[in-house]
């Protein structure tokens, strides 16, 4: 079954291409046609971000004329969507992190309730969006009337909806993954033990692109493929993630991830005056980084004294570039 591309209108122009994206970008080109998929996995904060209010005046209105409305529209060209959101617990680092970036305004979640002034500073606020995100999967399922080829699959908090009702969510549910961006991985994993060959991964954020590569080979069959609508505008595109994969091989892509962090991510300082392309092209001189980045990733506070040397050559290295 081939299905037909997403309309330029309802795709994500959110997220802005980093370096380290580029560098993934050389191991195989992008396209601007949209693969031949069958489930597609969208991270629910970046779609309430991009979808702003517009006419709607209350929360139910904003549920029923715009929210809705987009997830129907992307569920017309595939036969299966899960809907992942990120929740929110108060002593986590991504709470510090976000609560110095500005306060907002504390607003009740409920049907009739009036939609804020000012979308932004209401989605500043954690509790408000645990609350929004909450209501948006239930008002959903509730509207869910699509005909029985189509799955939807939606978070809400540590527990997973499913319309029509599945057996086998005990394998997503619950989780107490924080962030979407490696609960996407899960529901990914979920989809290609359904029998989903073609995966399409919705994203704004570059982490969510390095995880995908990660999982891609190594940990998924073989005929999976896994594709990542990420881009802005003009530059939309689709990334062929299970093919960056296939090309840097199953050690390199484990290795990715911790790779990220130690050359500077969300949470974790870059170097200074050297970007993700110095990084990138050093870790190419130096193979024995990726035996060291795996003892890190699997052993975090148990790093070997041999992982050291090597990670502090890399930095050397990276500063003779």
């Amino acid at each position: 079954m081939k299905i037909k591309s997403v309309p330029h209108h309802s795709q994500m122009h959110l997220g802005a291409k980093s370096d380290l994206l580029v560098c993934l970008e050389g191991l195989s080109e992008a396209q601007s046609v949209a693969p031949v998929v069958t489930t597609a996995i969208i991270d629910g904060a970046a779609i309430v971000q991009m979808l702003k209010p517009g006419a709607a005046k209350t929360f139910q209105e904003y549920a029923n004329q715009v929210f809705i409305p987009y997830i129907s529209g992307q569920l017309q060209y595939i036969s299966c969507l899960d809907l992942v959101w990120d929740s929110y617990r108060g002593d986590s680092l991504k709470a510090t992190a976000r609560g110095n970036c500005g306060k907002g305004v504390r607003r009740r979640v409920i049907e009739s309730a009036p939609i804020p002034g000012n979308w932004q500073n209401f989605l500043r606020v954690d509790l408000n969006k645990k609350e929004l995100f909450s209501f948006l999967s239930k008002s959903l399922m509730q509207s869910f009337v699509e005909p029985p080829t189509k799955e939807l699959v939606v978070t809400d908090g540590e527990q997973v909806l499913s319309v029509p009702s599945q057996n086998n969510l005990h394998l997503l549910s619950p989780c107490t993954h924080e962030e979407a961006d490696s609960r996407m991985m899960l529901h990914v994993a979920h989809a290609a033990q359904q029998g989903h060959q073609g995966i399409l991964i919705h994203t704004v954020d570059t982490d969510v692109v390095v995880l995908a590569v990660m999982i891609s080979h190594p940990t998924l069959p073989a005929s999976s493929e896994v594709w990542l609508a990420f881009g802005t505008g003009k530059s939309f595109q689709y990334l062929v993630s299970h093919r960056m994969s296939s090309l840097l091989g199953p050690e390199k892509s484990m290795a990715l991830p911790m790779f990220r962090v130690l050359t500077g991510c969300d949470t974790v300082s870059a170097f200074v005056g050297h970007g993700k392309k110095t990084a990138w092209n050093t870790w190419k001189s130096l193979p024995e980084l990726t035996g060291a980045l795996l003892t890190l990733a699997h052993a975090p506070t148990g790093t070997t004294e041999e992982s050291m040397k090597a990670m502090e050559r890399y930095v050397i290295l990276f500063y003779l570039h």
